[in-house]
């Protein structure tokens, strides 16, 4: 028996409760008939209002994402044996356990149900236990998560909750709240408590170390370094001198290397934070929403849930219709870049005889026969000599840019192309950029074909900042000018802004090594992955390493150099940032030539 088989009679429908029936890609709801995708064997139980979030990574490394049982869980986890434990936010589990059902957000690797918390897709009275570990403080809606756990927990079973309380904002996507004791019994009033306080692992003594870590690790070098040559007490004493306006002299090196903090890390860290907002017209709908003073916080919540998923809509679609537009646009460019080639039926006009196309369609051939035979100078020659003639040079409706390449452009992009339509859009995509200062290197090889080479060729003519290099030995074997390098996948296009949005973030933070965005791309088989916007991965609160072929990566050229021939470089989290706009859309599944390179490990 398969671990769907065992757990499908505790599943239920998120939409209405009913039971669940399985189908070979899909579970299919018996009472509404919604259809919820299996992705590898494991039911994607989303509300309609929630979009799926994709796959989450497990690591040894990393503690925080596979949330380790404390001791009081494991003793839970073990005295419940004959019983189904629920497991809310379970991460990235190295193990599975055959009496826990493990339910995230995510699609882990030991993950059995993607799910959210203030719908959980479970019948009634299902589990002997529930325990849930760092994962309150993520819920936008905690109280309907409280209400969920009543319902699927068992009448006498246990719960267990552990939830933040002082602690630096954290996690992906988002940090809702940090709940003091008295707000966690709060939240937790319908049930008989039999206890709540501080377990061991929650000692203030980790908090403390929490805060100083990332705090020094944040701040400047030098000031990092005046602070921890500073005695603690010291530094406290200063602190509360200039909190209460009797600050001396010898404290302004302390408190100047305090405020050294960068401002984009204030808020992990603040003391608190505030708001300011104005009150939008109202409208008939909102003097009917006292009519849900009656309907349960879940059904209140729904609501709520669906007007921001509405809202997310909107702003889905504009992304969308921005993309559109621009494809339109690389559209354009694609056609007339083509058209030179049949340009002579272009000037016969629309009522030109289908004789003037064959002589156009002849001719395009003719010229690549002489092509194959002619040595390579003699035809470059013979080619801006006729295109002189014919005014060809200006069929793309841009001339070849005349200045000389800039001395040293922010970024070099690097392509290995296999197909001309992925080439063209590649090419007219950074063409179309806001900001100019790119360079384009096109790595020759010998399985590409002639008409990919005399794209190649087309391509460095019409834009100087284009350079072909024929064959080089290895994949990262070749020069380049730029401050980064981006190497981009066949088929891969760039927003118009993509450039501009990197080369601000760089200006900003002048020691970023490695730059990352979202992307919009078919990743593959639909039972496995749904063609979907993908975020890159949240910036790790650890040193982390990049290939250095990584694609969709913006590298330092410098610490590439500096990294000499190796494939793998190594940066602190501090030097990688994320922009979160989509500036990558991979449209297409690769090639069967491209290459399958890691992002980050």
């Amino acid at each position: 028996m398969s671990r769907l088989d065992s757990l499908l009679p505790l599943l239920a429908c998120p939409r209405c409760g009913a039971r669940l029936n399985q189908h070979p890609s899909q579970v299919v709801c018996g009472g509404c008939g919604t259809a919820y995708p299996l992705r590898n064997g494991v039911p994607v139980l989303l509300p309609e209002t929630i979009e799926e979030a994709g796959t989450g990574e497990a690591s040894v490394d990393d503690p925080v994402s596979r949330h380790p049982y404390s001791q009081e869980s494991l003793k839970i986890i073990e005295e419940h044996r004959g019983e189904w434990v629920l497991d809310l936010g379970a991460g990235g589990k190295l193990q599975r356990w055959d009496n826990v059902v493990q339910i995230d957000i995510f699609r882990y690797p030991m993950t059995d149900v993607v799910g959210s918390a203030d719908r959980l897709p479970f019948r009634d009275n299902s589990f002997g236990a529930v325990i849930s570990q760092a994962v309150f403080e993520h819920l936008q809606y905690p109280q309907a998560a409280v209400e969920e756990i009543r319902r699927v927990l068992k009448p006498g079973g246990v719960v267990k909750i552990d939830t933040a309380f002082l602690q630096p904002e954290h996690g992906y996507p988002h940090h809702f709240y940090n709940a003091t004791e008295t707000g966690l019994r709060e939240w937790f009033r319908e049930f008989d408590l039999r206890w709540s306080g501080v377990e061991p692992h929650q000692h203030p003594r980790w908090s403390l170390s929490w805060f100083l870590g990332v705090y020094l690790d944040r701040l400047p070098a030098d000031a990092a370094a005046l602070l921890r040559a500073t005695p603690l007490g010291e530094v406290v004493d200063a602190l509360q001198r200039s909190g209460t306006g009797a600050a001396q002299p010898q404290d302004a090196a302390i408190m100047d290397a305090l405020a050294a903090l960068p401002q984009h890390h204030l808020r992990t860290l603040a003391a608190g934070v505030s708001i300011r907002a104005v009150n939008p017209p109202k409208t008939l709908s909102c003097a009917s929403e006292p009519a849900l003073a009656g309907a349960t916080s879940v059904v209140a919540t729904d609501l709520d849930r669906k007007l921001a998923a509405a809202r997310m809509d909107i702003e889905h679609l504009r992304a969308e219709l921005g993309m559109v537009r621009e494809q339109q646009l690389l559209a354009n460019d694609q056609a007339r870049y083509l058209a030179q080639y049949y340009r002579l039926l272009a000037d016969a006009g629309e009522d030109a005889p289908l004789g003037a196309g064959r002589r156009a369609h002849a001719l395009f051939h003719a010229k690549n026969m002489v092509r194959a035979v002619v040595p390579p100078g003699l035809w470059r020659s013979m080619r801006d000599g006729w295109r002189s003639l014919s005014g060809a040079g200006t069929a793309l409706g841009m001339q070849a840019t005349p200045s000389q390449p800039v001395a040293a452009p922010f970024v070099s992009a690097v392509v290995q192309p296999f197909d001309v339509a992925a080439l063209t859009a590649t090419f007219f995509s950074l063409v179309r950029q806001t900001y100019t200062g790119w360079e384009l290197l096109l790595l020759g090889h010998p399985d590409q074909s002639p008409a990919v080479r005399r794209a190649m060729e087309d391509f460095a003519r019409l834009d100087s900042r284009l350079t072909i290099v024929p064959r080089p030995e290895t994949a990262d074997a070749y020069a380049w000018r730029g401050q980064y390098r981006l190497v981009l996948q066949e088929g891969t296009t760039l927003a118009f802004n993509a450039l501009q949005e990197m080369f601000t973030l760089a200006k900003a933070r002048p020691d970023t090594q490695a730059i990352m965005a979202d992307y919009v791309a078919v990743l593959g088989r639909d039972d496995v992955m749904p063609p979907a916007r993908c975020l890159s991965a949240p910036v790790p609160q650890a040193d982390c390493s990049f290939s250095v072929l990584a694609p969709c990566v913006l590298l330092a050229g410098d610490a590439l150099r500096r990294n000499g021939a190796g494939t793998i470089i190594d940066l602190n989290y501090r030097q990688v940032a994320h922009i979160p706009l989509v500036l990558f859309h991979m449209l297409q599944e690769q090639s069967s030539r491209a290459r399958h390179l890691p992002v980050m490990r």
